[in-house]
């Protein structure tokens, strides 16, 4: 095993696709997805142990005043809503929004999404603040009628709560349940928890390290006076709105097809491209200049800098996965494979790790193998060697991903570009 390996998990990696989900939803796998060691939703390296005394550590640090505790609260406090009055925990209320759709995110953990964005005091701002809302349901009658919600999960592109550095925005998160709560009781001791959404029956996590694991960044250690670092800063950015990801509404009478809410889907993504900005710098494994991964994703779906081109265009390509700076057939890996296993989560990473390019994920090919690949060698019986080896971690980094990975031509793909794993006996 490289010692590139290391670095390959010491930040988050591949998981589901867009903004976090609070329940559990199970996709049962086949014969051929080979038995997981159960890490999906963690950090196997740079993972600061969380709990519910650091969730509300973390809370307090991005909403000291305990205003947003209840999910209309914090449709009042970020301007979607007038007045607390005017919420509906079901069926429709009018809120303030700059971009709305509604979508099933197949590919993620198979929610029917009902997302809101706005921006303060305009998106046309150089640098507002964005409040992002995702309600989550089983079916598409449930998104439109607002009943059996799951969850609500939220997030803020906003300064730190104390006033310090007004202009420097980063990522909070909030998740709510299903009765619009912040909190929850914990099953073993009856006592009042913040919310700890359990994604995939493997067990409930906290905020936001479950969100870090795939916006990006890392949860951080508690000061040792209690409180959270960094002001709740943990290096996080919105994720880019992949239309190709997505299920839609078959209802015509909705008016919810992929067709009709095309418009709202590219203001979202110029939304979330203010969280990506960046400038040109070399690439010095791939010897190209580029953009941060995010940033020319976003643009190259919609015809390069400026987004001229009104409809998303998912078979966009980075040059850095073309030739000249990639080999003849470094395409078909990028689409049919590290698009749908890989990039919605590793966008958000550093420059190194962001696979902006062909040469920067094969940097990383024995960790390839060694995260995706070996777990058809089986895994230690040891349980508590398995928690700990790195031979024990597995890619992709979320259970559905992962099932779909094994049970899809994914595999294959990969498989045709890195070689097979020679098992020890």
């Amino acid at each position: 095993m490289k010692n590139n390996l290391a670095q390959y998990l010491s930040t988050s990696t591949i998981c589901a696709g867009s903004l976090l989900v609070c329940v559990t939803l199970s996709i049962e796998a086949t014969a051929s997805v080979p038995t997981d060691p159960d890490t999906f939703l963690t950090f196997l390296e740079k993972h600061a142990p969380e709990d519910a005394i650091s969730a509300a550590a973390y809370y307090t640090a991005v909403d000291p005043d305990g205003k947003k505790t209840t999910y209309a609260d914090w449709l009042y406090e970020t301007g979607f809503i007038n007045d607390q009055l005017d919420y509906r925990s079901t069926g429709a209320f009018e809120d303030n929004v700059d971009a709305a759709v509604t979508h099933k995110n197949e590919t993620d953990l198979g929610f029917v999404r009902r997302v809101r964005v706005r921006c303060e005091p305009s998106c046309d701002n150089p640098n507002p603040d964005i409040y992002s809302v995702i309600e989550n349901y089983l079916t598409f009658d449930d998104a439109a009628n607002r009943t059996n919600r799951l969850a609500s999960v939220t997030m803020e592109w906003i300064s730190a709560a104390d006033g310090s550095n007004p202009s420097d925005k980063f990522v909070v998160f909030y998740a709510y349940t299903g009765a619009d709560s912040r909190d929850q009781i914990d099953s073993t001791t009856g006592a009042t928890i913040p919310f700890q959404p359990n994604l995939d029956t493997r067990g409930e996590k906290a905020i936001p390290g479950l969100c870090n694991t795939c916006h990006g960044g890392a949860p951080r250690k508690l000061k040792k006076d209690g409180t959270y670092a960094e002001n709740g800063d943990t290096g996080s950015l919105f994720l880019a709105m992949d239309l190709d990801n997505f299920g839609f509404d078959p209802d015509p009478v909705r008016e919810l097809s992929r067709a009709e809410q095309e418009s709202q889907y590219k203001k979202m993504n110029e939304i979330v491209l203010i969280t990506h900005r960046g400038t040109e710098k070399f690439d010095e494994v791939a010897e190209i200049s580029r953009l941060p991964a995010g940033h020319e994703i976003i643009e190259g779906w919609y015809g390069g800098p400026g987004m001229p081109d009104p409809t998303f265009n998912g078979e966009f390509v980075p040059p850095g996965w073309l030739p000249p700076a990639a080999p003849v057939g470094a395409k078909e890996l990028y689409l049919d494979a590290v698009v749908p296993a890989c990039r919605a989560c590793h966008a958000q990473q550093e420059r190194a790790l962001d696979f902006a390019t062909y040469e920067g994920f094969m940097v990383f090919e024995d960790a390839h193998k060694d995260l995706v690949l070996s777990i058809e060698c089986g895994l230690n019986d040891d349980t508590k060697d398995r928690k700990k080896a790195d031979n024990q971690a597995v890619m992709p980094l979320a259970k559905q991903t992962y099932e779909i990975f094994w049970e899809t031509s994914q595999i294959n793909v990969f498989k045709d570009h890195l070689g097979e794993v020679e098992c020890e006996n």
